[in-house]
């Protein structure tokens, strides 16, 4: 599983060393590092690395350490995503379904068909896994009130 962690890092020698060797011990991979000593916040340097774990458990793991070694963890998000194929048959609007996506997902390809008897858009889209059902939820919901039916493509 890959995961991006935004430590907050004091800016003194081996500060960093000490986070990379929690994760190490975890069976973690450091994908990328963004060290921003320029954005020093509260004392803090943010710094985002990309990392993956064999598991979540390993991340759980190499995240305690790092908290134990007295290494603010900011943020941790999941950077893996699913893609997902939806029609909706009815007629609805780009704006409304723009709005849906917000902060959400990513639409790929969006495509209308059927002309005005039978119109249905078809949606590819990237997802987080953890706003997955969320999403979702909102393209039912959106499709409910506007008479439409969603159709979930299932691989």
């Amino acid at each position: 599983m890959r995961i991006r962690l935004t430590l907050g890092l004091t800016d003194r020698p081996g500060t960093l060393l000490r986070a990379l060797e929690r994760i190490a011990v975890n069976g973690g991979n450091i994908i990328s590092i963004v060290h921003s000593r320029e954005r020093l916040t509260g004392g803090y340097v943010p710094v985002s690395l990309s990392v993956e774990f064999p598991s979540h458990e390993h991340f759980e793991r190499a995240k305690s350490g790092i908290e134990e070694a007295g290494i603010p963890v900011l943020s941790a998000e999941s950077l893996e995503r699913s893609i997902e194929t939806v029609l909706i048959i009815g007629s609805i609007g780009v704006e409304k379904l723009e709005r849906v996506f917000e902060g959400k997902g990513e639409v790929i390809s969006l495509a209308y068909g059927g002309g005005r008897r039978s119109p249905y858009v078809r949606i590819v889209f990237s997802v987080n896994r953890e706003e997955r059902e969320s999403l979702i939820s909102s393209l039912e919901e959106l499709a409910e009130r506007n008479d439409c039916l969603l159709v979930r493509e299932e691989v």
